[in-house]
């Protein structure tokens, strides 16, 4: 127990680095007078290392165990944060701050997630109150960012989330050196297992799920503030009410064991894609408060698709692919971390922010058809879900 609650408080310390530096750099973009192009494509920049450091965190993760990839994590966020805060001219900095931390959320997540999932009680349990903290993490991040730009000025704020990062490295060191997941074959063995799980059924249609999973959280770093202070919301006030994504996300991790028992994995997870179609189209309406309803519903539904398709692949893994077969999955969540931002400044600057997010509703519309017509393809073997069948 004592573990669990330490290594939850070390997910959430690491999000609120992340989510402060995230969310500094469109609105220290807008400050330079960058256009919505720009900021999209900066924003997007994490994605460049993320994607193929999130693939081979897997197999890092059963090889070196989960401890030694997260002592990498937070070296690498240490290093993002003195970036932004210190390396001029400032856009190169926030370039280099951008690819540094990519790297840093890449290998973070599937040893992050894998050692959750190695606690002692209920597997569902122990992730979705993972996934409770590490938003809680992201809701403190976004709530504190406009507030800290302006009491100690950006570059100050870089350099805290660069402090927060070297805290968790400290009692990340702390961490049990358990045996890592790969008994045998080790490196070479681990690194093969990425095309067999690529290809596997189950990870293919998580993928869809994390797909969806990683979009609100994309605009809660780049689009979702922009749109409130084009409306009008000072940048304090922005950041606070964008954190309402990660407030629905904190909720929900409290709430998936329940709902999951209630509901059967696959009524859980199509219920939570229309939800969060529904809050993309609600998020064009005008009124503040209609917009400020649709980001916490997206967080909702984000977080719910979280601990479905993490508990799913973890269950359907055996112990020496957990690492891969999460990295795999969460190769698809970085797609659309790297692809949304950039996707949505093209096609806000044609058809205005607004109606952009009417077109990623019906996008997400697309992707909810194609998981459920997928479903019985990727789960309709023997195997047993959380607590019904997988095609329940």
């Amino acid at each position: 127990m004592y573990l669990s609650w330490i290594a939850n408080g070390v997910g959430l310390t690491f999000n609120v680095s992340f989510l402060l530096l995230a969310l500094l750099v469109p609105i220290d973009a807008l400050k330079m007078g960058l256009s919505s192009t720009t900021v999209g494509i900066l924003t997007a920049i994490p994605g460049v290392l993320q994607l193929p450091t999130r693939i081979i965190s897997g197999p890092l993760t059963d090889v070196l165990g989960e401890r030694a990839v997260l002592l990498m994590t937070f070296g690498l966020g240490i290093i993002a944060g003195l970036c932004a805060g210190m390396v001029l001219p400032q856009i190169l900095g926030l370039a280099l701050a951008q690819l540094t931390v990519g790297a840093a959320r890449g290998i973070f997540w599937p040893a992050a997630q894998s050692f959750a999932s190695r606690l002692p009680g209920n597997r569902v349990q122990n992730l979705g109150t993972f996934t409770s903290f590490t938003k809680g993490g992201a809701l403190i991040g976004i709530a504190i960012a406009g507030g800290a730009a302006v009491a100690l000025g950006i570059r100050a704020a870089f350099l805290g989330s660069s402090a927060l990062s070297l805290l968790c490295f400290l009692i990340a060191c702390r961490f049990p050196r358990w045996p890592p997941n790969q008994s045998d074959g080790g490196w070479n063995r681990a690194f093969k297992g990425i095309l067999p799980a690529v290809r596997r059924p189950f990870v293919v249609n998580n993928g869809l799920l994390a797909f969806l999973t990683a979009v609100p959280q994309a605009l809660a770093q780049s689009f979702y503030p922009i749109l409130l202070i084009r409306d009008g919301l000072s940048d304090q006030w922005a950041s606070v009410l964008t954190a309402a994504q990660s407030l629905g996300m904190i909720i929900a991790g409290l709430l998936a064991a329940f709902l999951v028992r209630k509901l059967g994995s696959k009524r859980f997870a199509l219920g939570s894609c229309i939800l969060l179609v529904v809050a993309f189209v609600l998020t064009a309406s005008k009124p503040l408060v209609w917009i400020g309803i649709a980001i916490f519903m997206a967080g909702l539904a984000s977080g719910w698709l979280n601990v479905v398709f993490l508990n799913l692949v973890v269950r359907l893994s055996d112990d020496a692919e957990r690492g891969t077969n999460l990295g795999m999955a969460q190769g698809y969540f970085v797609i659309a971390m790297m692809g949304t931002p950039a996707l949505t400044g093209l096609v806000s600057s044609q058809i205005g922010l607004s109606d952009a997010f009417i077109w990623i509703g019906g996008g997400a519309l697309i992707i909810t058809v194609l998981v459920a017509v997928l479903w019985r393809w990727a789960f309709g073997g023997p195997k047993i879900g959380l607590h019904r069948g997988l095609g329940a």
